[in-house]
Parts: C-alpha cells; sequence; structure tokens
C-alpha cells in the first residue's frame, strides 16, 4: 500500500456545523434550574378572590402598574415590529434567554438590586416594618410604599412603581443615609425594582410619571444581579428578582382592605367576613408591634407571620427560601425530608387491613416482603394468612382438612422446615404442599414407584384410596384391599356371587354394588361384611354416598343441616334408585353378626325413586338433593325434603347420559351424553342453561371441582370449561384411543387410555407429562391425592395374555436439604 498517496477519504459531517452547544447553568447549584422552576410554576399562585380571613394580604397597588407597564411594553413591541425593528425582535429575546439562563451566587446573604421592600438594617438585622396595614404580599415589579421607624426619627422610604395617587413623603437626614448606602450598593443591578432616587435634596420628591419611565426602563435592560456579602451570614433582607426565579403573579383582585374606621359607629353590625378581617389585622399587629432585636426573634415573627398566608403563598415563601439555600444544605434538607415522608405501609395499619392487603399477594412476594424488617415478617409469618392463601391456591381447599394438618406440626416442621422454631406451621404446609405438586408438573422428577401384582387378567372397575389403604372391584365378585405406603396385600374382601361394579367408602365403612343385585356394606378394619342389602331386581351399576352439609339457613339465621346422618343412594339397571340409611361401623367392632334383609323388612331403607324408563347411569347427591341420568335420555331432579319428589325431569339430551356432576351452591348440574353434548341445568328451576359443544363422541365422564369442569369423553379428548360461563378454557390432546378414565383436582388432571397414562396441567391447559412409559395395555382406573397417584393397569406377558397391576406413584418424599 503506497503510503505517500493521499488519501480520497472523505470524513462525514466534517463540514456540518453543530447543531447543540453545551452551556453550564447554575454553576452554584442553587434551586434555581429551569426545569425545577417550571415544574414549580405548577403550585400555581393564582387564588380565586378570597376574603381577608383566607387572604389575608393582597396586590391592590401593583395591579395598575402591571397594567401599564405591560400596556406600554406591548405596544413598543408592536411599534417597532411595524417599523421592521428586527433587531429590537432579537435583542428582546436575547434578554429572555438570558434571565432564564441567570443564576444566583454562592453567596448566603445576597440583596437583589429589585427588592421593594427597603427595611432599616442594624447589626445585619432586618426590622420588619411597623405600618399598621400591609398594603402588598407579593413580588411585583410595582412596590408599595413602607413607614420605617428609626430610633429618634421617623422616615419614609417611597418605593419606584407605586401609583400616581400615592403622596410623596419627605425622607429624614438619617433615612437619607441609609437609603443612599443602600441604593449605591445595589446600582449596578439593573432588576425591575431599580430606580430609587439617590438625590439628596430633603424635598426629594418622584411623581408616577417618572416611577412607570424608570420601570419601563428597566424592562427594556438585560438584568444583571449583584451580591452583597455580608461577613455576618446574616438572613437575607430582600428577595431576589433573578427571572428564572420569579413567578408569575395572580391577577390582582379587589382589595378586601377598607377603612380602618369603616362601621366604627356600628360594630355590632359587622358581618363574619369583616370581623374576621378585622381579628387578623390584629393579630398581624400584634405581632409586629415589637421590633425583633435577635434573629431567633426575626425568625419568630416570620413564622408567626406566615400562617396568614394561603396555602398557595406558603409553598411559595418555602420555595423562595430554598432558593437561597446553598448545595450543601439543600441536601441537608432533602435528607430529612426523605427521612420523614417514609411511611410503614404495612406496619402502621390495622391488623385486619393488613391481612385483607395482604392476601392479595401470592407466596413469592409475601416471602420477599418478609425480609424487608422483622416487624414485616411477624406480621406475614400469620396462620390465617398462609391457611387463606393454601386454600385460594388449590392446594387445601378444605377448611377440616388444613386444621388437622396443623393439629400435629411435629413431623410437619422437622422434615420441611430449614428455618427457626418461630416459623409458622401454615407457611410450612404451604411450602410443602407447592412443592409437591412443582414435582408433579416437573418432567425430570422421579417419583417413588410401586409395582402391585394382584388381579391376574381381570378387570379393575373401581378404585379407591387414601393414605392407609387401596381399595380395588373387579368383575370377578372380589374386592382387595392394599397397604398404600407399601403395596402389600392385606385383605381380600369375599361375599358378592358376580362382579363388582360400584364401590364407594366412608370412614370405615365400604359400599359394593355388584351384578349379583345386592349391596353389601364391609368393615374395612376387619374385613367383614356386616350388612346386606336387598331390593334391586338388577345389577347395582352407580351409587353415592351423601354426607351431613350445610343446605341453607333458617329463619333465625341458623344453619340447616342435611342430612341427619350418611345417606347411601344405589342405582341400578332396573330403572330404579333406592336411598338407604348408612351404617356406621367402628374399627374396633368384633363378632359382628351380618344383617341381610330384603326390601320389604329393611329398617334401612328410607325411600324408592321411581321414574326413569331405563338403566340409571350415573348419580350424584348433595345435601337433599339427587341427579340421576339414565339411558332414557333424561336426568331427574329428586328432593329428599320433599320425600324423595321428583322435582324436574330434565330433556334435552338427544342420547343415553353416562355421566352426571352437581354445583349445589350455584344451584346447577351438568350432565353428558352419547350425544357427545354436555348440558348445564339450573335444578331448581329445571332450565335448560347452556349446551357445552366441541366433544364429537359420548362424553362418558364429567368432574367438578373447585371451580373447574373437566370432560372426557371416546373421541380420545379432554376438556376444561368455565362451570360459571360454560366457556371452553381449554382442549387437551393427546391420547390415542377413548379415555377411559380420569381425575383432577382442579390443579393436575390425570388421564388413561389404551398404553397411555398422561398429567396435564389445568391452570394452563398443557400436557406436563408421561406419568407410565411401559405400559402395554390398557388402564382401567386411576385416582389422585395431593401426593400420590393410583392407578390399575394391564400388561401383556410373554403368553400374550393381559396382567393387571396396581401402580403407586409418591411425589412426597422427605427432601434432603443438606444435600
Amino acid at each position: 500500500m503506497d503510503c505517500n498517496k493521499v488519501s480520497d477519504f472523505v470524513y462525514p459531517l466534517s463540514d456540518k456545523p453543530a447543531k447543540f452547544e453545551y452551556k453550564l447553568v447554575n454553576q452554584n447549584g442553587k434551586l434555581a434550574e429551569v426545569p425545577l422552576h417550571k415544574e414549580y410554576q405548577r403550585l400555581s399562585l393564582f387564588e380565586e378572590k378570597q376574603p381577608f380571613c383566607q387572604q389575608e394580604v393582597t396586590a391592590e397597588c401593583l395591579e395598575s402598574t402591571d397594567r401599564t407597564v405591560a400596556a406600554e411594553h406591548t405596544h413598543e413591541n408592536s411599534r417597532k415590529r411595524n417599523a421592521g425593528d428586527d433587531d429590537s425582535a432579537e435583542r428582546d429575546s436575547m434578554i429572555s434567554c438570558e434571565d432564564i439562563t441567570s443564576s444566583d451566587t454562592d453567596s448566603n446573604t445576597q440583596v437583589s438590586a429589585s427588592s421593594r421592600v427597603h427595611s432599616y438594617r442594624t447589626n445585619g438585622l432586618l426590622h420588619p416594618p411597623t405600618k399598621k396595614r400591609l398594603t402588598s404580599g407579593y413580588d411585583s415589579i410595582g412596590s408599595a410604599s413602607f413607614q420605617v421607624e428609626s430610633p429618634g426619627s421617623m422616615s419614609t422610604a417611597i418605593v419606584p412603581g407605586v401609583n400616581s395617587n400615592m403622596s410623596t413623603v419627605d425622607v429624614s437626614d438619617n433615612g437619607r443615609d441609609m437609603m443612599a448606602n443602600m441604593q449605591s450598593q445595589v446600582s449596578t443591578s439593573h432588576s425591575l425594582g431599580e430606580g430609587i432616587n439617590d438625590n439628596n435634596n430633603n424635598n426629594n420628591n418622584i411623581n408616577s410619571n417618572q416611577t412607570g419611565n424608570l420601570v419601563r426602563d428597566q424592562l427594556r435592560r438585560p438584568k444583571t444581579p449583584n451580591t452583597m456579602n455580608s461577613p455576618s451570614q446574616t438572613p437575607v433582607s430582600d428577595m431576589e428578582e433573578d427571572p428564572i426565579q420569579q413567578l408569575p403573579l395572580p391577577s390582582p383582585s379587589a382589595s378586601p382592605i377598607q377603612s380602618d374606621h369603616e362601621n366604627d359607629d356600628d360594630v355590632s353590625s359587622e358581618t363574619p367576613r369583616r370581623m374576621g378581617q378585622r381579628l387578623n389585622l390584629e393579630m398581624i399587629e400584634s405581632h409586629m408591634a415589637s421590633i425583633p432585636s435577635t434573629q431567633a426573634e426575626l425568625i419568630n415573627t416570620i413564622k408567626h407571620l406566615s400562617q396568614f398566608l394561603s396555602p398557595q403563598n406558603q409553598n411559595h415563601l418555602i420555595f423562595r427560601l430554598l432558593q437561597k439555600t446553598n448545595r450543601s444544605s439543600l441536601s441537608t434538607f432533602n435528607g430529612l425530608l426523605h427521612d420523614s415522608l417514609k411511611r410503614d405501609l404495612l406496619g402502621n395499619l390495622p391488623i385486619e387491613i393488613a391481612m385483607k392487603v395482604l392476601s392479595y399477594l401470592d407466596a413469592d412476594t409475601l416471602l420477599s416482603i418478609s425480609e424487608v424488617c422483622k416487624k414485616w415478617f411477624k406480621i406475614i409469618n400469620n396462620t390465617a394468612l398462609w391457611a387463606n392463601l393454601l386454600k385460594r391456591d388449590k392446594l387445601i381447599t378444605d377448611e377440616n382438612v388444613i386444621k388437622y394438618e396443623l393439629s400435629d406440626t411435629t413431623e410437619l416442621l422437622s422434615e420441611w422446615c430449614t428455618l427457626p422454631d418461630d416459623i409458622n406451621p401454615a407457611q410450612v404446609l404451604y411450602k410443602k404442599r407447592r412443592m409437591i405438586v412443582n414435582r408433579w408438573l416437573d418432567p425430570k422428577f422421579k417419583p417413588k414407584r410401586i409395582s402391585v401384582k394382584g388381579h391376574g387378567n381381570k378387570v379393575v372397575t373401581c378404585l379407591q384410596h387414601d393414605e392407609e389403604k387401596i381399595v380395588t372391584g373387579v368383575d370377578d365378585k372380589y374386592i382387595l384391599i392394599y397397604s398404600t405406603q407399601t403395596g402389600q396385600l392385606t385383605k381380600v374382601l369375599e361375599g358378592h356371587d358376580g362382579g363388582v361394579w360400584a364401590m364407594k367408602y366412608y370412614k370405615n365403612t365400604l359400599v359394593t354394588g355388584s351384578t349379583d343385585r345386592s349391596v353389601r356394606i364391609w368393615n374395612m378394619a376387619t374385613g367383614k361384611c356386616t350388612h346386606v342389602f336387598r331390593g334391586h331386581t338388577s345389577t347395582i351399576r352407580c351409587l353415592d354416598i351423601i354426607t351431613p352439609s350445610v343446605i341453607g339457613k333458617d329463619a333465625h339465621g341458623e344453619d340447616i343441616v342435611f342430612p341427619e346422618h350418611p345417606l347411601l343412594i344405589t342405582g341400578s339397571r332396573d330403572h330404579n334408585i333406592h336411598v338407604w340409611r348408612l351404617p356406621i361401623l367402628q374399627e374396633d367392632a368384633v363378632d359382628e353378626v351380618t344383617f341381610d334383609s330384603g326390601e320389604s323388612e329393611n329398617p334401612y331403607l328410607i325411600a324408592v325413586l321411581t321414574g326413569h324408563t331405563q338403566s340409571v347411569r350415573s348419580l350424584s347427591g348433595y345435601g337433599n338433593i339427587i341427579i340421576s341420568g339414565s339411558y332414557d335420555s333424561t336426568v331427574r331432579i329428586w328432593d329428599l325434603l320433599d320425600n324423595g319428589r321428583c322435582k324436574h325431569i330434565l330433556q334435552g339430551h338427544q342420547d343415553r347420559v353416562y355421566s352426571t356432576a352437581i354445583d349445589f351452591d350455584r344451584k346447577v348440574c351438568f350432565s353428558g351424553s352419547m350425544d357427545s353434548t354436555i348440558n348445564i341445568w339450573n335444578f331448581e328451576t329445571g332450565e335448560l342453561l347452556k349446551v357445552l359443544e366441541g366433544h364429537s363422541s359420548l362424553v362418558g365422564l364429567l368432574a367438578l371441582v373447585d371451580g373447574v369442569l373437566v370432560s372426557a369423553a371416546a373421541d380420545a379428548s379432554l376438556r376444561i370449561w368455565d362451570p360459571a360461563t360454560g366457556d371452553l378454557r381449554s382442549k387437551l390432546r393427546g391420547h390415542a384411543a377413548a379415555i377411559t378414565c380420569f381425575e383432577h383436582d382442579g390443579l393436575k388432571v390425570v388421564s388413561g387410555s389404551e398404553k397411555m397414562l398422561k398429567l396435564w396441567d389445568a391452570q394452563r391447559g398443557e400436557f406436563a407429562r408421561n406419568l407410565l412409559d411401559d405400559v402395554t395395555g390398557g388402564i382401567w382406573q386411576v385416582r389422585i391425592d395431593y401426593k400420590r397417584c393410583v392407578a390399575a393397569v394391564q400388561r401383556v406377558n410373554s403368553a400374550d395374555e393381559g396382567e393387571t397391576y396396581i401402580e403407586i406413584l409418591d411425589f412426597s418424599e422427605v427432601p434432603n436439604f443438606q444435600s
């Protein structure tokens, strides 16, 4: 490369002029920045016309001057524009710019040449005027006349800007000396208030026309504020008139101050308004009666007089004082204000309100803010708060379960808590339940698995489990009970002569229905059949247990509980429904004699509900209401408080009804049919509220839990619905064959079909994981609780025969925090 060759490269924008120019404004750092000034202007000083009791000081004496100067200034600008004087307009613009960018000095004691109140100063101390009436409280172009009494003499200063009606006043020798001295100090300033006549003539007179000319001259001059350094560091004598600090003044209104002697002859006729004016004037006079001799007294006088200002002008006074404060002091004030404005938004609230506020937060947020301080930790470490969160997040929705879990927390705290002993057990319970739910939905987590072989090649028709036992019914007339913890077979219940197709237990009492047309009651602790109920003439296809529940309030506001004792309802292919009183069996019962009775002499039989014309396929009961679905394509509503009378026959399905669900609180029920639809009914009125469409085949399964309605169909899909509106929330697709079983708890859905057992996130409506990957046959039944999934599955062996297993998946393993 030739280094001597001149480069043809042209640097971009090299000849372009700079568009922006940096200019340091307000080097001293005082409170005069343009943005802050504009922001402060929003604290408007413009006030409505008020009586003196609210706005004690007026600016009426400034009004005429302001209007005159403004008019003449406008007329002058108009004359120059008409004459084509562009230079003049440009100078005006430059002056305005200089006004905006001007700044204060570092001196703590400054005197602006535009000050309009010239007071007598001795030893660095300002003496306020003692004139009986204040005629101006605003910092404006015009200035008022004040009388200043000094020891031994009386002098009056005439301030420029006063209208022509104000009289000329003589100034004594001492006063002239003082005025001349002050005028010499500010002679270099070109502020609006400049114009004090320095003529030493004892009969010095300034008329209003001369004053107006001086004011107009000053409007055309650039302003350059000067400072007066005071070694005594005393308060500033006058308010500066730097344009950047001068805020817009309110339009003066008619002064409420009238003659002091008006209506003296008739004091009793004073109006409240005039009385307030007079009292305020008297209070001001009392505060100004004595001349402050120290700075402390001066500060005290200013403090008392400031109470007569309106709120807007109190802000104005504070702002003006802050304008004269250096950066170091402003920094100190900022820290004090910041600390004083701090509020404990949570700790200062009543505990009831604090709990209400915290109830809207999620667990992660609560844990974060509990680390703010000990007080917040104590508030958040509350049993009621975390119990409510357990219910809101659907981790535990039953109040009784929460009470049971918290009744003995020794094991809970030792296994699931690593924090000090003062942590609330309800918070640890929430942590435990949330961790277990997260494990369910985490594909990487491997639950503890137990596989139990026990039924041969028989089909498991029904399944139920709890913390201690797993109970299964099959189509070969046996009922088997396994240990939930180990999977070991503990009992085999024999007695039925046909396959078991319906089963449910309550506490220690197990109820089974069979193809032998009988209903049997078993003591699960002993494995003995205690009762045999006969009366149905065909297979018991479905059953339900109704436990005592609150169904309303009586006239005295007391809870109405029904039924008084648990009831058993059974549905059969004989078209009928039987209602029985359920025997409650004790675990320690021995040598029980089996009760076996027919329908006519059975004391446990309460009612026989007839009306369906085909097989009863589904039953759902709560309180006094029974919902039945039948192959006759109808849904019937039965009221046990009305002797089991059929209240409504719900007709709307076009084919067999296979599934039902009830929402007692909202007085609605749901039914799924072979016509691939789901109907929502009002069981109080019998009205069909809505038809849910979307499935393309038999809707054989329905489940409503904690405000979540899930349907499963033979079209290999599941759907999640909003039971209140009927809106479809999610479609769950992934199975390759008809759904044979499913269960959900509002947070998660487990569904089974041929060779598949899948888990879904019910809140998001998404597929989470496959729970079993080695299933080679069908999934007969599946049941879940918060910690376990129990499924009856079929595997094909080497002889190409199916073999049934019970699979137990446990997600509740105690965490090893040390690792």
